[in-house]
């Protein structure tokens, strides 16, 4: 078994599916098994992470829509919950399984294929005549392992750019005239906003967000392959580069660069302080750009997109921002892989992948699409356009989400008495702990 979660977390998602009993899906119909579900061969079942709220919900229900009008085949959509992936367990064990799940490879979905809630999709890809439209790189993030060979666990489809966000106009009232490349200068600039009670860098430390700046900062020091085994099977307080990096990190909390109080707050306090000119900086991803123009402030209209500052000795040459394509994807249960579902299942998922298609999804919700081709004339968020030009202006580092697996509550937990006042010895521990279970 040759998953980036433990033979520990695959039990557990396992365990969950088998167990659950309770909740059924009000789009997925009202009885029947798992093969054959409550819909006929005129409908299909599909829960999504594209909720009400999302902005690529206008480009999904007009696929929806196109779909419905080409084939005559109705879309049974429920808006998937913050936890979805328990939703969908315990929809598939009650007999309710959907036939698509559009959702994020992430947590519990890395053991949905060992855990027999989903099947592979590598003859799909083929078959579909997907294969030769897709970036092996995307397809790559999605099979078992990460890398090239393994089961292709799901169809990736929204990608994404995550830079750090600097509000140019409060750096100027603060005196300072440049984005900061250096985390002393990012020390320096901090101290500054913070003379003009200006917030610094402002972070959801009690939630993802936290998570990922964490793991950011902690790898300054770490090669990439280093950096993947410790996330995945632990190992944190043995390394020292890595220990050099969690250092970085209360070190840079204790020179006050997080903004006040971050172990308190979450996602959606992070951008409401960046939206409305609180903070001076945040790393956030290109889901944001939209949002950041819809919240009328026209905070976008003075927001350079860089990376990470670096500190001295970093295995990284350039400032650093995260990339990758485990956002949105489809995958698909067994109940849609069977003989009367599977053709329906096609035309849905193929219909996404229209370059037309594709390019409202670049132009409403601001993704990196996984498919092969010039989409820039959709790129007309001014954020999108600005993140298209970073390649060669920052270093990627490793996104952690695939490498944590289910691990990521856990850390998570661990990480909020990080951005409070634990030491590095302390936050070691705890993530050689939650990674270990």
């Amino acid at each position: 078994m040759d998953h980036r979660i433990s033979p520990r977390a695959v039990r557990v998602v396992a365990a969950s599916v088998v167990s659950a009993l309770s909740l059924v899906l009000g789009g997925c119909g009202t009885g029947g098994d798992s093969a054959n579900g409550s819909g006929g061969s005129d409908s299909i079942d599909v829960v999504t992470r594209w909720d009400a709220g999302n902005t690529a919900r206008a480009a999904q229900d007009q696929v929806f829509k196109d779909f419905t009008k080409a084939t005559g085949v109705k879309v049974n959509s429920t808006d998937g919950l913050e936890t979805i992936d328990d939703q969908v367990e315990n929809a598939v064990a009650a007999g309710k399984s959907p036939d698509v799940v559009i959702v994020n490879l992430y947590d519990k979905t890395l053991g949905w294929l060992d855990a027999g809630v989903t099947v592979p999709v590598d003859g799909y890809l083929k078959d579909w005549g997907l294969a030769g439209r897709m970036k092996p790189a995307a397809l790559d993030e999605w099979r078992v392992g990460g890398k090239s060979g393994g089961k292709l666990q799901g169809l990736p489809f929204s990608g994404f750019s995550w830079p750090v966000w600097y509000n140019t106009d409060l750096l100027k009232q603060a005196g300072v005239d440049k984005v900061p490349t250096t985390t002393d200068e990012l020390i320096d600039t901090s101290k500054k906003l913070r003379a003009k009670h200006i917030q610094p860098l402002t972070v959801g430390g009690n939630d993802w967000t936290g998570q990922k700046l964490f793991y950011q900062i902690a790898e300054s020091y770490t090669d990439a392959p280093t950096m993947e085994k410790v996330m995945q099977s632990g190992g944190y307080c043995a390394n020292p580069s890595v220990m050099k990096g969690i250092g970085l990190f209360t070190q840079l909390r204790d020179a006050g660069v997080f903004t006040d109080n971050a172990a308190g707050l979450n996602a959606d306090a992070m951008y409401a302080a960046y939206y409305s000119g609180k903070a001076a900086m945040m790393s956030a991803g290109s889901w944001a750009y939209t949002d950041a123009k819809k919240s009328g402030t026209g905070v976008e209209k003075h927001t350079a997109l860089g990376g990470l500052p670096l500190p001295a000795g970093s295995v990284y040459q350039q400032p650093t921002a995260l990339q990758g394509f485990t956002g949105v994807g489809f995958m698909i249960t067994k109940r849609g892989a069977s003989k009367d579902r599977i053709d329906n299942v096609r035309k849905f998922i193929t219909s996404f992948y229209k370059d037309p298609t594709v390019g409202s999804f670049v132009k409403d919700a601001s993704i990196l699409p996984p498919t092969t081709g010039d989409f820039s004339k959709y790129a007309t968020d001014p954020l999108l356009s600005q993140s298209l030009t970073l390649d060669g202006k920052v270093d990627y580092a490793v996104v952690p989400d695939v490498w944590i697996g289910s691990a990521s509550d856990p850390i998570i937990q661990v990480l909020t008495g990080a951005y409070g006042k634990s030491s590095a010895a302390k936050i070691c521990a705890g993530l050689d702990k939650a990674t270990k279970g």
